[in-house]
């Protein structure tokens, strides 16, 4: 039975991460190990599955190198929550003979820095497969590392079993949104498009950098008494079904877990049209600019509106999710991925790129 030890080097759990401990949960015909910096964030990936081993390591060059003699693996899969974040364990693995490396490619964020384009670049081109969790995603990887188009497979994240959505009850409309609180999820244009649906509320689950200026935005725009930042929370299905709208204001999505979540909740969404969403959501939801608030509100009075809609967009979110978005189907998709990278002949560590159509 091969070996394949599945790779985090963050020090927080994120999206990346759970979808990450989702396959660990579903996958079999492989001994899997997962390894990382963070006990945290391996006993979230490894919770699942309890017999999967977990091997804690520093993220440097020397204690990666030492990580793999130490479980000598056949396929190394890093999962990368920026391009550049897990470079050390890449290196070090493409430097074993005969070990197989992937990369999963969550946030295809870019680097300004010359110095790290061209070390992950070089490292991006010696790849045995490259995935992204997103059509977008990949394109902007291909583009960005030169890789030439169809260098990099998508392959979605998938979501355990859906759960039933409920209603929020009196007080009008309540808007979800779950995330961290960070810049890029957009949390701040919900609050101001809070502003103009006077009857609505909004409960923004996570915990981040950003919560003290989401309080004071709130209080600036005096809908303080209409948000909600209950922190973090490991409840999210049962928090999913109290409400009547999912939201995601994201200013760049890779895929969107939450999202998918919630569409297998039934929950009607509006989301904004950047990175994966649009690929999520389909014709299943509303989509509207980032960083609009004027067009986020528009969409939530229309849903506000009309109860019918709401129930029509959830009904059809969730069978998408269901169809498309789902664990197995992800676990299928890597074990034909392994299956596939372990059984061809050992390509040369240096690839040339090929050309754009």
């Amino acid at each position: 039975m091969a070996r394949i030890l599945l790779y985090s080097a963050v020090v927080a759990t994120g999206g990346a991460e759970v979808a990450l401990g989702n396959l660990v949960g579903c996958a079999g015909g492989y001994e899997l190990h997962v390894g990382g910096v963070s006990p945290d964030v391996l006993d979230t990936i490894a919770g699942a599955a309890p017999g999967v081993r977990r091997h804690v390591a520093g993220g440097g060059p020397v204690a990666c190198a030492g990580l793999l003699r130490r479980v000598r693996p056949d396929l190394l899969q890093v999962n990368l929550e920026v391009p550049w974040g897990g470079a050390a364990m890449l290196a070090a693995g493409l430097a074993q003979p005969g070990l197989r490396v992937v990369a999963v490619q969550h946030m295809a964020v870019r680097t300004t820095r010359l110095a790290t384009w061209l070390r992950t670049r070089a490292l991006a081109l010696r790849l045995d497969a490259h995935v992204a969790v997103s059509a977008d995603a990949a394109r902007r990887v291909e583009d960005f590392y030169a890789l030439g188009r169809g260098s990099v497979q998508v392959i979605h994240n998938g979501v355990p079993a859906p759960v039933d959505a409920g209603q929020a009850g009196s007080g009008g409309l309540l808007i979800g949104s779950v995330g961290r609180l960070d810049r890029v999820k957009g949390h701040d244009v919900l609050v101001r498009a809070l502003a103009k649906v006077p009857d609505a509320r909004a409960a923004i689950v996570g915990a981040g950098a950003e919560r003290d200026a989401l309080q004071r935005l709130a209080t600036e725009l005096g809908v303080a008494d209409r948000v909600r930042l209950p922190g973090r929370s490991d409840r999210v299905a049962g928090l999913l079904a109290g409400f009547d709208v999912y939201c995601q204001p994201s200013r760049y999505e890779g895929l969107g877990l939450a999202l998918i979540e919630a569409m297998l909740a039934g929950l009607p969404c509006v989301a904004s049209r950047v990175g994966g969403i649009p690929e999520v959501l389909g014709d299943c939801g509303l989509l509207v600019p980032p960083d609009d608030p004027d067009a986020l509100a528009d969409a939530l009075a229309v849903l506000e509106a009309d109860p019918a809609l709401r129930a029509s967009l959830g009904t059809r979110a969730r069978r998408r999710a269901r169809a498309e978005f789902g664990v197995a189907r992800m676990a299928g998709r890597y074990q034909e991925l392994w299956a596939r990278v372990l059984a061809s002949p050992r390509s040369p560590r240096v690839r040339v790129p090929a050309p754009k159509p």
